[in-house]
């Protein structure tokens, strides 16, 4: 899902999963960066949720808020609100039912349709098949260390290091 305008100059790809620790971290010391820079048009970030931990938690959490990610990603939502949401989904990692999500993608600033649609748990992707194919794309852009968060450069063609408390605004400088 890109969240910001195809042509800023700077293009990240961040892989997420929505229970994973580590990207509550980030979105907590770097999300409100993020928005800004989507919001001023010099970053766009392709989000690529994955749902490992699904697994290894005996949940289905991960792939339901990553349905409700790709269900939020509509026309209607803007990148301001879509980022929010991001934000209040990594606040909130408290395994939250679909009327739980849907009330974060309100305050969050998206369209009712589309927290009517998260409440519903409408879906808009296969999860399995998305986390399938985000991991494969992990292992080659990081085969080093291919875990969540993975901060991915699309014009460097490199992985960011996140571990940097200046990350954010070296690429944004």
């Amino acid at each position: 899902m890109l969240v910001g305008s195809a042509i800023a100059p700077v293009q990240l790809e961040i892989f997420i999963d929505p229970q994973c620790p580590h990207v509550a971290e980030l979105e907590s010391a770097d999300g409100d960066q993020i928005a800004a820079g989507i919001s001023d048009g010099r970053l766009a970030v392709t989000y690529r949720p994955l749902t490992f931990l699904d697994d290894r938690k005996h949940t289905d959490v991960s792939a339901r808020i990553s349905n409700a990610l790709f269900l939020a990603a509509d026309p209607a939502t803007s990148p301001t609100a879509y980022q929010a949401f991001v934000q209040a989904l990594y606040r909130n990692q408290t395994g939250p039912d679909n009327a739980d999500i849907a009330s974060m993608a309100r305050e969050s600033g998206l369209p009712g349709a589309v927290a009517d649609r998260i409440a519903a748990g409408d879906y808009a992707v296969d999860t399995a098949a998305v986390n399938g194919a985000n991991r494969d794309r992990l292992k080659e852009e990081n085969p080093e260390n291919p875990g969540t968060p993975t901060v991915y450069d699309l014009n460097t063609k490199t992985v960011v290091d996140i571990q940097d408390s200046d990350w954010l605004d070296k690429l944004l400088a």
